[in-house]
């Protein structure tokens, strides 16, 4: 069993960061070469760092021709440049091809005497090489308004025109590229960001290419997974280069991208001779008379997913129902009382939802178990909030809090709690749930999603970019693990460390996924993993389900019961 720490995991660079690291790398490396480097020597380093980058796009683009976009009428690839480092690695690109056998029309938007430093070298090779430059106008009268000819020319262009240093509205001639090269529909491979996004804004500006994959050098960075910059970079490709390890370590940002890879990694190790209790014993508390479904997927996600016993605490008026969906879990019944419970004297009954009284009854059982889910439909009736809040104090075993017991903390500072409503000053409210948070002994995970988290700890930052430091935040301040769910998926754990896992799946997108999620780490938490393991563990492992039951049947057809169907593909492809 191993940690995320002993894993190989790639930090995620912010634009700024990897601007810092480009400069830091370039005068290491030619102080390797020389004490006192010159700018030459300086440049000389930077241009090895680029052909490194335009060798891997030139491997990547090669594998594109004639196998996922196809020939049409000729073995052309359109390239398009601007005059900095980008258009450099295009160049680069353009050589290799040109070398290869492979015809490249490379079409400039800036003319040979703009091209400086590392841009310069690489247009001195390329045309020592036989390469021609050709204008960008060129392009706009042969193909601007026809676009069938420029369909049946190019299987696919490359966009090299400006990368992750641009900002602000596209000039009008690279507008009018990007503006055919969209409507052409052809697929688009950009080099480190495709034109039109601002990477210092984090935004898709008017006119922006959309490409179908992006190759990231060096490192990931976040804008290529977010809501803002996904559509536009496509599927995103990291293409490792040679930056000094020494020289990594000062920009590390502790965010760190996670993805399937890394399942086999972490999967805790079975105990083939021991019983089911070595197995792990989870106990899942779950359910109401309104959502009974809640608990039977959370019930059957943690049986699907290793544990030894699953014990679903639930009230006696909706066991039966479960009891005939499920055979496996031991069911834990709880029997139902009228009791009166808003404190506005508003008269309500309680039937088939969790209530103060049964308190000694979950506190017995959880003395058996080795981790414990918590709130999977549990309901907002006052009762229930009640005694989740007095429950968690007193529970010792690995947790994970979700959905209903996520918005009983939320009620946490209400000076006068009514059944629906409450009344809070924000600030108050996320310093009360933080120190109760805090206060809670055993290992945590907090599962929210968008609104739950904004229940508990206010709105999210606009940009998601600031959407891990804040994260970073609340997980040490309260030392419990937070996953954030959703496209991306962020889990932030108290020593940290981010840990993004870039996958948007909106067949996932419905109600009871995340009933899934939940029954999944809390099986691997009952197995021994850490949260924080377990939380990354059981987020691969949920995603990947929804994956393959995705591909099966489709986002608009698939259920969270497809995911839990799945998730013995999920498990076993990667630890056979």
């Amino acid at each position: 069993m191993r940690s995320l720490q002993s894993l190989n995991l790639q930090p995620i660079l912010s634009t700024e960061g990897m601007r810092n690291l480009d400069a830091a790398s370039k005068e290491f490396l030619a102080k390797k070469t020389t004490s006192e480097p010159s700018e030459k020597d300086v440049i000389q380093s930077g241009y090895t760092l680029m052909q490194e980058a335009g060798l891997a796009l030139f491997k990547f683009v090669k594998k594109r021709i004639g196998n996922d976009y196809g020939y049409h009428s000729g073995p052309f690839i359109a390239i398009f440049i601007g005059g900095g480092n980008n258009g450099g690695d295009g160049l680069v690109l353009a050589k290799h091809l040109l070398q290869a056998g492979i015809r490249a029309f490379v079409f400039s938007l800036a003319p040979a005497s703009k091209f400086k430093n590392e841009a310069k070298l690489a247009l001195d090779d390329f045309l020592q090489a036989g390469g021609e430059l050709e204008e960008s106008a060129k392009f706009v009268e042969s193909f601007g308004k026809n676009l069938y000819s420029l369909r049946k020319t190019f299987p696919f262009v490359v966009d090299c025109m400006l990368g992750n240093g641009a900002k602000g509205e596209l000039r009008s001639e690279y507008a009018k590229i990007v503006q055919i090269i969209n409507e052409s529909r052809l697929p688009v491979i950009a080099a480190d960001a495709p034109t039109g996004y601002d990477s210092s804004l984090h935004i898709c500006n008017n006119i922006c290419v959309h490409a179908k994959e992006t190759m990231l050098f060096g490192f990931p960075r976040l804008d290529a997974y977010t809501k803002e910059g996904g559509p536009a970079f496509g599927k995103a490709v990291v293409a490792q280069l040679n930056y000094p390890g020494e020289v990594i370590k000062q920009f590390d940002e502790k965010n760190y991208l996670i993805t399937e890879d890394s399942i086999s990694q972490l999967l805790p190790q079975r105990n083939e001779w021991g019983d089911k209790r070595h197995q792990g014993t989870a106990f899942i508390i779950a359910g109401s008379k309104d959502m009974p479904g809640a608990a039977a997927l959370c019930t059957e996600a943690a049986l699907r997913s290793g544990a030894g016993l699953v014990t679903l605490a639930t009230t006696e008026a909706i066991t039966p129902i479960i009891q005939a969906k499920l055979s496996e879990p031991v069911f834990c019944s709880l029997e139902d009382r009228a009791v009166e419970n808003c404190r506005d004297d508003a008269r309500s009954k309680n039937h088939g939802v969790l209530q103060p009284h049964h308190i000694p009854t979950l506190l017995d059982r959880a003395k058996h178990a080795s981790a414990i889910a918590i709130g999977p439909g549990l309901s907002t009736n006052f009762g229930t909030f009640e005694t989740v809040l007095a429950l968690l104090p007193q529970l010792k075993a690995p947790t994970v809090i979700d959905a209903d017991a996520l918005n009983a903390i939320a009620m946490l500072d209400d000076a006068e709690p009514r059944c629906g409503m409450v009344f809070h000053d924000e600030k108050s409210k996320i310093q009360a749930v933080t120190e109760y948070l805090r206060s809670l002994q055993q290992p945590a995970i907090l599962t929210p999603h968008v609104r739950e988290f904004a229940r508990l700890f206010g709105e999210l930052p606009n940009s998601s970019m600031a959407i891990p430091s804040r994260l970073r935040e609340i997980a040490t301040n309260t030392n419990k693990v937070i996953l954030l769910k959703g496209a991306p998926t962020y889990i932030a754990s108290p020593d940290g460390n981010v840990y993004i896992i870039p996958v948007a799946n909106s067949g996932m997108a419905k109600g009871g996924s995340g009933d899934v999620l939940s029954g999944i780490i809390v099986a691997l938490l009952a197995q021994g993993l850490a949260t924080p393991e377990a939380a990354v563990l059981g987020a691969l492992l949920h995603q990947k389900a929804g994956r393959i039951a995705r591909e099966e049947l489709g986002a608009f057809s698939m259920l969270p019961s497809d995911i839990i169907k799945n998730l013995h593909k999920a498990f076993v492809q990667n630890n056979a």
